[in-house]
């Protein structure tokens, strides 16, 4: 892998008949995936990710039956993901990401019970989550299907799935509301933004609350989808491991709850584009390892709390669009690393600014 390796595959390569690993990622191979690799019956790695590989994933390396790792992510390849893949039921890891292949995901993929990584990602993938995923895939530690075209809803059987750590469908056509996730314990991913989940109403994210199991949660990500109501007081009772929340553009309407301030570890916290009212929760200024806070286009009220100025890792703060009032706390003025500041479209004056120079 990483070397400097052009021009095509050798299709003589079917020769070598012990071959057991085959990885030549990261280089500039050309051409289409050599049919005859299906010969390679001892094959137990094939990596052929980041190079310039076109035409369609051979329907012959469905014969691989030792095959526990495949990944020609981060090629060229199209067409449809081969029915014949689910054969290898030793496979653990499939990775087709960032190719440009289309169709449905064939049922066949789904006997593979073995599979604890998938990704599909940066494809252009139609159809449904399958309603037994997590049943299909009991050992699945990682589920990634971003930036395709998937429709329906996230199963009921996820929570089935209790060896889960990343869940990412982000950039979908998803739909419904988010099931069940009260075991998955180990999930430290959970990303849904950019889909159509939720129904504009209390309730949508009532998931938010069984996620407190979740003990080493560090990236919730919910943003640009439909949910609806108010945001659960229950999130300033999520994991401390937590890093990133983000649950900006949906429809939620209320106060942002006082609380989180206990998550310690955040660093970045965007609540933007909803309807929030009420004022900015002073104890925000206790996540000193903050960098990006966005509650832009909101109806927040109130002055800006001074105990922002306790962020002292703040790079960026976007408070615009809200009906802030009173002065600019000369507070911020500690936040040396802070390179946006956009507090526009507000009630806000100067008397603080003019008053401290």
């Amino acid at each position: 892998m990483n070397n400097s390796f052009s021009g095509p595959i050798p299709a003589s390569i079917s020769n070598c008949f012990n071959l057991t690993f085959l990885t030549v990622g990261q280089n500039k191979l050309v051409g289409e995936i050599p049919s005859n690799l299906g010969f390679l019956s001892k094959l137990q790695t094939l990596i052929l990710e980041d190079n310039n590989l076109t035409g369609e994933i051979p329907p012959s390396l469905g014969n691989l039956s030792s095959l526990t790792v495949f990944s020609p992510a981060g090629n060229n390849l199209v067409g449809s993901i081969p029915s014949s893949l689910g054969q290898l039921k030793m496979l653990t890891f499939l990775s087709l990401e960032e190719n440009k292949l289309s169709g449905t995901i064939p049922p066949s993929i789904y006997n593979l019970s073995a599979i604890v990584t998938f990704s599909v990602a940066l494809n252009q993938i139609q159809g449904r989550i399958p309603s037994h995923l997590g049943t299909a895939f009991p050992n699945l530690n990682d589920f990634d299907i971003v930036e395709n075209e998937f429709t329906g809803a996230i199963p009921l059987s996820i929570s089935n799935a209790t060896s889960l750590v990343s869940f990412e469908v982000d950039i979908n056509n998803l739909t419904g509301q988010v099931p069940n996730l009260r075991n998955l314990h180990n999930l430290t991913n959970f990303s849904v933004h950019g889909n159509h989940l939720g129904r504009g109403k209390q309730g949508d994210l009532s998931f938010v609350s069984e996620l407190m199991n979740a003990t080493k949660l560090r990236r919730l990500i919910l943003g640009s989808n439909n949910f609806g109501g108010t945001l659960p007081t229950s999130i300033s009772n999520l994991s401390t491991s937590l890093e990133l929340l983000w649950v900006y553009e949906n429809q939620l309407h209320g106060s942002i709850p006082t609380g989180l301030g206990n998550l310690v570890n955040l660093q970045s916290l965007a609540l933007a584009g909803n309807s929030f009212t009420g004022s900015i929760p002073a104890d925000i200024g206790k996540l000193s390892t903050l960098g990006e806070l966005y509650l832009s286009n909101n109806q927040l009220s109130g002055s800006i709390p001074s105990s922002l100025g306790n962020l002292t890792m703040l790079i960026s703060l976007g408070l615009q669009a809200n009906n802030l009032s009173g002065s600019i706390p000369s507070s911020l003025g500690k936040c040396y690393g802070l390179l946006e500041l956009d507090l526009s479209q507000n009630n806000l004056n100067d008397r603080q600014v003019e008053e401290s120079r």
